[in-house]
């Protein structure tokens, strides 16, 4: 199964993932995001002209959304793929970028698949707000009051989730595949690697919200 998902073409794989991403958000924002969970978010802050102008806004510039979905998808596959090029030409091993990319764009199915997995469960259990629209049922954050952690801590406790996870275990078994390790070896790779990329990030956003 992981010989057959490597090899799969990586244009085919980017093409198709950023086909169902932007699906996701053409569905969300037509069947989920609706004028009353503005209200709902809003009211109590902000006054009614001032909603109506953002949901104006939201609208007229909803194609930026759109634009900037397959963006930010390449940006993240490309960012780790750098990750685990830079550590395996420090580690001196043979590699190329080509095989890191291919990598980190198949790894990505993760959060598609999560994806999928939230609009299912908002169909269950449709949000009354915005807030609880954005919110991730298999992710820690979910279960706590956000409202008391500190900002610089957002960030780092939305990473523990069930789709990060996946994700990992997604780019173990093909790191362990294409180099012909063991597990264990992919797994400390990945933490070398995407993990230290993943620590940086967490420090400019914490430095950022501080």
């Amino acid at each position: 199964m992981l010989e057959k998902l490597y090899n799969e073409s990586k244009l085919w794989w980017f093409l198709s993932l950023m086909g169902a991403t932007v699906v996701f958000t053409w569905l969300q924002q037509t069947f989920f995001v609706s004028d009353i969970l503005y209200y709902n978010t809003y009211g109590d802050q902000l006054s009614m002209e001032t909603i109506e102008l953002m949901i104006g806004g939201a609208k007229k510039y909803a194609w930026v959304t759109y634009l900037a979905t397959p963006l930010l998808l390449l940006l993240r596959v490309t960012l780790v793929a750098c990750c685990f090029y830079i550590a395996l030409f420090l580690k001196n091993e043979n590699s190329d970028f080509a095989s890191c990319f291919n990598i980190t764009l198949k790894s990505d199915t993760a959060f598609l698949l999560f994806g999928l997995f939230n609009m299912t469960y908002q169909l269950l259990v449709p949000a009354t707000n915005l807030t609880e629209l954005a919110a991730n049922p298999v992710s820690l954050m979910y279960y706590l009051n956000v409202e008391k952690i500190p900002g610089y801590l957002l960030y780092p406790i939305g990473l523990v989730n069930l789709s990060e996870f996946f994700y990992w275990g997604m780019m173990a078994g093909l790191v362990r595949f294409r180099y012909n390790i063991s597990l264990s070896k992919s797994l400390s790779f990945i933490l070398e690697s995407y993990g230290t990329g993943l620590l940086l990030m967490i420090l400019i956003f914490a430095l950022i919200l501080m």
